[in-house]
């Protein structure tokens, strides 16, 4: 699969943009990088990989889009260092005990003085739209990513309203409800992994390649640990994790994650077909979670 991990958003309104009027939407908010005392950048690449290439990639409908995130990475021991000696420096000065929000000030002074020498740290973040089913798809793990690429998105189409999907069951009862019973909807089964919380201490356990149909499962359950994330398989062979807000993780479709090889000589052409495979992997998958979740509430 193109995406290991994505968050899913419902687009409130027809997405009617033609190619060249989205082009034209992403191109003020084209990635530049951080100069300066800028600690951080975030915008719009080519998902080619060509600096001078469009900004968006269509395949069988739906519209490809990456964003490039850059961070200024200071190290926390070179600025506790610049900080003492600006602490030292004021003490000595006024023969007095630098307080707390004194402190936070020279801190504020040491980032500012230290980012323009920082090393700069970059990812890019792919996402895909699909008019067709008003389907927003963002391959991150991130929560933080996902917002920063959906305040892009906003930004460069003045308005782009989008929703996480207004499931009618709550997750968490649901997932503790599927552990408990070991009846899932059809088509899904449960995997190997799954994560409870005590709702009323807050106290986690974490539960890797591990057999949930297990008594200790069972028992953590009847102690009144609710499920916060679960493992589950879809067909078989489409395996991933979800948590209560339905943010997929570690998607592994087995039967032809390793059948796309590295094409050097057609990148293009391996990037079309990773896209499509996904794409069309979704569109089956996703309205069955949904249904799973006793369908949307879209009023």
């Amino acid at each position: 699969m193109l995406f290991k991990n994505a968050y899913i958003y419902r687009i409130n309104s027809p997405f009617d943009y033609s190619t060249e009027d989205l082009e034209a939407a992403l191109e003020p908010s084209v990635f530049k990088p951080c100069s300066g005392i800028r600690p951080s950048s975030f915008g719009w690449v080519s998902p080619l990989g060509d600096p001078l290439g469009a900004l968006t990639h269509e395949v069988a409908g739906s519209i490809l889009l990456t964003a490039k995130r850059e961070d200024k990475i200071i190290p926390g021991s070179a600025l506790a260092d610049v900080l003492a000696e600006k602490v030292a420096h004021l003490e000595e000065l006024e023969g007095r005990k630098v307080w707390a929000k004194e402190k936070q000030r020279l801190k504020d002074d040491a980032k500012a003085e230290l980012t323009p020498r920082a090393l700069p740290r970059s990812k890019q973040i792919q996402g895909y739209i699909s008019p067709a089913d008003q389907l927003l798809v963002i391959g991150t793990a991130s929560a933080q990513e996902a917002e920063l690429f959906i305040n892009c998105l906003r930004d460069s189409l003045s308005s782009f309203a989008v929703v996480p999907p207004q499931v009618k069951s709550k997750p968490s009862e649901l997932y503790t409800h599927w552990l408990k019973s070991r009846n899932l909807p059809d088509n899904f089964t449960l995997s190997d992994s799954c994560d409870l919380m005590d709702p009323e201490e807050g106290s986690t356990i974490t539960c890797r390649r591990q057999d949930l149909a297990t008594r200790e499962i069972s028992n953590h359950l009847d102690a009144g640990k609710i499920c916060t994330k679960i493992g589950l398989r879809w067909h078989g062979d489409f395996k991933f994790t979800i948590d209560k807000d339905i943010a997929l993780k570690q998607i592994k479709l087995e039967t032809n994650d390793d059948s796309l090889d590295d094409d050097e000589e057609d990148p293009v052409g391996q990037l079309d077909a990773a896209l499509a495979s996904m794409t069309l992997e979704f569109a089956r998958f996703l309205p069955e979670l949904f249904l799973a979740f006793g369908g949307e509430d879209r009023d």
